[in-house]
């Protein structure tokens, strides 16, 4: 019968899991668990028997580590602890199938190479453990097992940046002008994605590339944690090295560093670590090529072309930032591939291992997950959900989600947080001191410049710039710069020096083709647009800013500039006079806000006047589909059976909202005050009688629905129009709705705009927590106002709309 018992550190991980779950541990619960992870398809209780053969003292005894227990049992407790049997497995030591030694050595080359595998992978697997099994993340006390958070990473076969394009072909289904454009589609890669596993398997020498944060170096790890748990290629030795680590011992080559290496594990010889080598039995993992230092980088590359040209027969993978990637290993038999951006499935699995990591309990934490994925899918999330898709980024929004289970209205403080670990934390923190090439631009400078970048593109509309265009922009920068050159050739060797460290070091600026480049993810341009303009400390850079208030390309900067601000009431007023200034001058929009409003004063619900008003502005479009339907449209049965049920008196609802069916899909597109007031509205009583009386002497007028289509027909193009006129003037009369406002296409078109930028000085004024009460009440008590009645006194609730 196989037993198996609990390493010296696997207990460690047992008494951790212990800590983790208080003192209840030893209550038979457990022993319950542990059944139903050995039989789940029966029923356990806690006053037993347990699944075979259970008890509280076999309990103990693996709690203990003292003896070995049954390995299904083992594997049992294993589960119920979240513990992977195989990382906390006391694994025997192997018998040499040679007893003898060769003057006094050990002939390591006359042993069956398997066996000299098995037994350095058996002496370096608790070092690999230990090192390799455990990652940190940034602002996160504890580590977490490799294992617990990794996701599958992609692999694009082809280098993105290598590729030749044109701006043109890169723009393709990117339109910012759009009502819900792909702001994705910035950084779309159209070729097929590989899974990373699957690209190894396929190459043997391998070159990934990655922007900072993509996840490379958890890739290695992940491979070599399996690869020491015999779960991928179980015949091989991982040997895993980081290149900046490696780069600080000097006069070191790398099999001496490799055999010192395996010499801690208690490997005995030089020879045998040769002999495994020899026989194409290593899989060398080298970690981060970028992160050795610029002095050192051209005698680590010089290593390396040697040791794989001597040991070509092993299998290696080298990792090193994109940008960061000048070197190449094409004589010695390297394919370059590059890690793909977490699709949503990446994304999902991610958060999902994440937040049952970081929660108190499994189940908790998929909760949270699922509420993290369904809340990032949302269209007012988009711009977070950008920035989701590299690893590094995605626990940013995990972290700052897990605070109150949401994400923060003022997106600027997110995305401030993403920047400082773009440009300043993410190598600090793994104490990486990388050559700071423009080593006269502080942290503040950087952003300035970026922010400098960023205004003019935007400005322009350039979501991509040709390299001489970003080289110019960075030359200008830097020759205003206090102690800058005016040098033309020094500026356009600078220039280039500097783009280049910014997409090595920051990843913030991203060559997307050969020669074409653009920030790495939208939101970062609209950000750094926004600190341009917020920086500025001009009245007339916030009045320029105001001024593209219905397009929809600024609103993001719009939002980011809001919340930036010290005291918004200014820009907000700003915001406010642009807004009604799109209608004033037309007397017959002025019209029919004076009536949105009469008609909102005309009823009685607890809600403020403006969220009223916004109801029934809304309402214009589905009135118009309403009363203005054609004859084919009419003779449909769902909107004909819409006609009658409107006109039935034993149908209990208004007349104000379903006319239509149509109603229905205008009212889930309302803003979510008019949508809880639409179903307070519903609850209106019967028509009154005077009402449904003329309501019903029209309704004779009609042909019968199961009459000869082809007589309707010819009723209606008679009287359709008289019979439709008709309704109109009864729905005027009675409820003074259904106005023939004949709004021309530029008026239809002005109206959409007036909207639409309500709609974006509301969340505008919601999501701004830096404004005064006053401010707030004068803009939410004016809202959708005629000019004529704007001075007068507006709702003082301070609740938001």
């Amino acid at each position: 019968m196989t037993t198996l018992k609990a390493s010296e550190e696997g207990l460690v991980k047992i008494r951790q899991a212990r800590r983790e779950r208080g003192s209840t541990i030893e209550d038979p619960r457990w022993l319950v668990e542990a059944s139903k992870a050995l039989d789940p398809d029966r029923t356990w209780t806690e006053a037993g028997p347990y699944a075979d053969g259970l008890s509280l003292p076999t309990w103990r005894r693996f709690l203990a580590g003292r003896e070995p227990i049954k390995a299904n049992a083992f594997k049992a407790f294993c589960t119920v602890l979240q513990l992977n049997w195989e990382e906390i497995v006391d694994r025997p030591p192997l018998a040499s199938p040679y007893q003898g030694e060769v003057g006094g050595v050990r002939d390591f080359c006359q042993q069956p190479i398997d066996w000299v595998v098995q037994e350095i992978r058996q002496k370096c697997h608790s070092k690999i453990q230990q090192l390799y099994s455990k990652m940190q993340l940034l602002d996160i006390a504890q580590p977490v097992d490799v294992s617990n958070l990794y996701v599958e990473v992609n692999i694009l076969e082809e280098i993105t940046s290598w590729q030749p394009g044109e701006i043109r072909d890169l723009l393709r289904d990117f339109n910012p002008d759009a009502d819900n454009f792909n702001r994705l589609g910035l950084g779309k890669v159209r070729q097929k994605r590989v899974p990373g596993l699957d690209a190894v398997k396929s190459h043997s020498k391998l070159m990934v590339l990655g922007k900072p944060g993509s996840g490379k170096t958890t890739f290695l790890k992940h491979i070599a944690i399996q690869c020491d748990r015999a779960k991928f290629e179980a015949n091989k030795i991982p040997i895993f090295i980081s290149l900046k680590t490696f780069a600080e011992i000097a006069n070191v080559d790398l099999l001496e560093y490799i055999s010192d290496e395996f010499a801690s594990c208690g490997v005995e010889a030089r020879s045998q670590t040769e002999f495994a080598l020899s026989q194409g039995r290593g899989l060398i993992l080298l970690d981060g090529l970028d992160e050795v230092p610029e002095s050192d980088s051209d005698a680590v590359v010089r290593q390396i072309r040697h040791f794989a040209g001597k040991y070509y027969n092993n299998q290696f993978i080298i990792t090193c930032r994109i940008a960061a990637s000048k070197y190449r290993f094409h004589e010695e038999g390297f394919t370059n591939v590059e890690v793909a951006d977490f699709n949503n499935k990446q994304i999902a699995a991610f958060a999902r291992n994440w937040f049952v990591a970081f929660s108190q309990n499994m189940e908790a934490g998929k909760a949270l997950a699922s509420q993290f994925v369904e809340q990032l899918k949302m269209n007012k999330n988009q711009q977070i959900r950008e920035l989701a898709v590299t690893p590094i980024l995605l626990n940013l929004t995990c972290l700052v989600f897990q605070a109150k289970a949401d994400f923060p209205s003022n997106r600027a403080k997110l995305y401030e947080e993403g920047l400082e670990i773009m440009l300043r934390k993410w190598d600090e923190s793994r104490g990486i001191q990388r050559d700071e090439v423009y080593r006269n631009l502080n942290f503040s400078h950087k952003q300035h410049l970026l922010a400098f970048v960023a205004a003019i593109t935007f400005e322009r509309g350039d979501y991509f710039f040709e390299k001489n265009t970003v080289q110019q922009l960075i030359a200008d920068y830097l020759a205003n710069l206090p102690d800058g050159t005016t040098d033309p050739v020094q500026l356009e060797s600078h220039s280039e020096i500097v783009l280049k460290a910014i997409e090595a070091q920051h990843g913030l600026l991203v060559e997307r083709a050969r020669g074409i480049y653009s920030f790495s993810h939208l939101t970062f341009q609209e950000y750094f647009t926004a600190i341009k303009i917020v920086n500025n400390s001009d009245s007339q850079a916030l009045e320029k800013l105001v001024s593209h208030l219905t397009e929809k390309r600024w609103r993001e900067v719009l939002f980011l500039a809001v919340g930036m601000l010290q005291k918004a009431d200014d820009f907000l007023r700003l915001m406010k006079q642009q807004v009604d200034g799109l209608v004033a001058e037309d007397e017959q929009l002025q019209q029919f806000l004076l009536w949105v409003n009469q008609k909102s004063l005309s009823v009685d619900f607890p809600y403020k006047p403006a969220a009223v008003r916004f109801f029934y502005f809304s309402l214009l479009p589905c009135l118009e589909l309403a009363l203005n339907r054609n004859p084919e449209r009419f003779l449909d049965p769902a909107l004909y059976l819409a006609v009658k049920y409107t006109f039935d008196p034993a149908v209990e609802i208004t007349l104000d909202l379903v006319l239509d069916l149509a109603i229905l899909p205008v009212l889930d597109g309302a803003i979510d005050p008019a949508l809880s007031l639409a179903h307070d509205i519903l609850l209106i009583p019967l028509v009154e009688p005077e009402l449904m009386q003329a309501l019903q002497e029209l309704k004779k007028q009609l042909p019968q629905p199961d009459g000869d289509k082809e007589i309707f027909r010819k009723w209606w193009q008679a009287n359709g129009q008289v019979w439709t006129s008709e309704l109109r003037k009864i729905i005027i009369s009675y409820r003074n709705i259904g106005h023939d406002w004949q709004f021309s296409e530029q008026q239809k078109s002005l109206l959409r705009k007036y909207y639409d930028a309500n709609k974006v000085l509301v969340y505008c004024l919601n999501s701004a927590s830096n404004v005064s009460p006053a401010v707030r009440q004068e803009i939410e008590g004016t809202l959708l106002l005629p000019i004529a009645h704007l001075q007068k006194t507006g709702d003082k609730g301070d609740r938001p709309l």
